[in-house]
């Protein structure tokens, strides 16, 4: 029954007892009680059991297609800061790099490492293993306001991106939003370039003007200049008045506007205090939270995903989201697992990477054939009931595609991070040929 309906039924039965009455005085009184208190009481009860129904609906529905997580590389000289979704993953990659030569003496003097710059390593990731292995010394030179120094630097694995996927990770989770595994092939082939020797001894105060790099056989990979960005903006947005106590006496009600920012953006709360839900209405979050006072709020955007036509990138976006079919969205709704070897085909091609790998068959084997070619893109996800040695694995065969070479076996490794999210009884891997 609408609400129409109810509020009709109920006028109904009053006026089949108004017309009961034959004293016309009891009457007039009793039709001016039920118009003016109690119809108006029913009313008002009515519209607050339905914005109840609405908060409820609006917490149990979860969109996936709206936190979905683009990554990408881009030249510096090219990077535009009013773009309509990138923003750095690192906000200190827009700084100018200043070297502090006093700080990279003693440092290396004390046998640390010294970082020069950042690098993206373009290459396969069985030859990126290789590298990692023999752990290169390389030569340098840097020049100062007195003179040219040489140096011996080597390649060390970036892990400060990959520590952002993981406090997104977190963030997903304390917004109480379903994890998603992002596609993020270049972040693991990210390199600090270190100094670990320097020859002489260089005036502290001197200004360091230049830096030059013998990368030798590697040159061919080594990709200097770019910046690692994603379709997340950070803000720091203020609570409109003053945070509502909710009903469990423990718990406050806070609301942000996201008017400027736009409401097609899904959006995530950041707080040092525990936060129980994040709704987003239109263009209002109301945060349920333990923080009693009105304050600023860290709030993380995630931008819609529509690329302009005028949009051009050296080194393609990469997308976790995936189509999903209508009965794909049936059978998440209510918790329906993939079962047969077409449905986990049609799960895989719908993230819609076949021109980079092409999914084939799976087998069930009690051990990985030949040297691991896949890794785990949610490391810090770990599984504390079931041990990876005990398990069976299951793995996925796939067809190279044509395009990005260097790039297939991490996305390989990305479909299957996310079929292992869905058979957790099993320890996936993926195999190219």
């Amino acid at each position: 029954m609408t609400r129409t309906d109810s509020v009709e039924a109920v006028k109904e039965m009053i006026q089949n007892e108004i017309q009961s009455i034959d004293a016309l005085t009891e009457r007039t009184v009793f039709k001016e009680l039920m118009e003016g208190v109690f119809l108006n009481l029913y009313e008002t009860n009515l519209q607050m059991y339905e914005a109840l129904e609405r908060r409820v609906q609006d917490e149990l529905g979860y969109d996936q297609s709206r936190y979905r997580v683009k990554t990408g590389v881009i030249e510096r000289a090219y990077y535009d800061e009013s773009h309509h979704f990138l923003s750095p993953i690192e906000e200190t990659d827009l700084e100018e790099k200043h070297y502090d030569m006093g700080e990279l003496i003693q440092t290396v003097k004390d046998g640390g490492t010294y970082p020069l710059m950042k690098v993206l390593l373009c290459c396969d990731y069985l030859e990126l293993q290789k590298l990692w292995e023999k752990n290169p010394v390389l030569q340098g030179v840097l020049r100062t306001e007195g003179g040219e120094w040489a140096v011996e630097v080597q390649l060390q694995r970036n892990t400060a991106y990959l520590k952002k996927i993981e406090e997104l990770y977190h963030l997903f989770i304390k917004n109480g939003v379903p994890w998603q595994t992002v596609n993020a092939p270049y972040l693991y082939k990210m390199a600090d370039v270190v100094v670990t020797k320097i020859q002489g001894e260089p005036d502290k105060t001197e200004k360091l003007q230049e830096v030059s790099i013998q990368f030798g056989e590697y040159s061919r990979i080594v990709q200097k200049e770019l910046i690692p960005v994603w379709n997340i903006q950070k803000l720091v947005l203020d609570g409109i008045g003053f945070p509502t106590p909710c009903e469990d006496h423990v718990s406050y009600e806070h609301n942000i506007s996201v008017h400027e920012y736009g409401s097609e953006h899904s959006y995530l709360a950041e707080d040092s205090q525990n936060i129980q839900s994040v709704i987003q209405t239109k263009d209002r979050l109301r945060i349920i939270s333990a923080a009693g006072e009105a304050k600023k709020w860290d709030i993380y955007m995630l931008r819609s995903l529509k690329e302009h036509r005028i949009d051009r990138f050296t080194y393609p976006l990469m997308p976790n989201g995936r189509a999903e079919s209508f009965a794909e969205k049936y059978q998440r709704k209510w918790n329906q697992n993939i079962r047969t070897r077409t449905e986990l085909a049609h799960f895989i091609r719908g993230f819609g990477l076949e021109e980079y790998v092409c999914y084939q068959d799976c087998e069930i084997k009690e051990r990985f054939p030949g040297v691991r070619e896949t890794y785990s893109m949610n490391p810090f996800i770990e599984d504390e009931v079931r041990v990876s040695s005990a398990q069976m694995k299951l793995v996925l065969h796939f067809r190279k595609g044509v395009k990005e070479p260097w790039l297939q076996r991490d996305i390989l490794s990305f479909l299957t991070s996310e079929v292992q999210r869905i058979y957790p009884e099993y320890e996936c891997g993926g195999v190219l040929s």
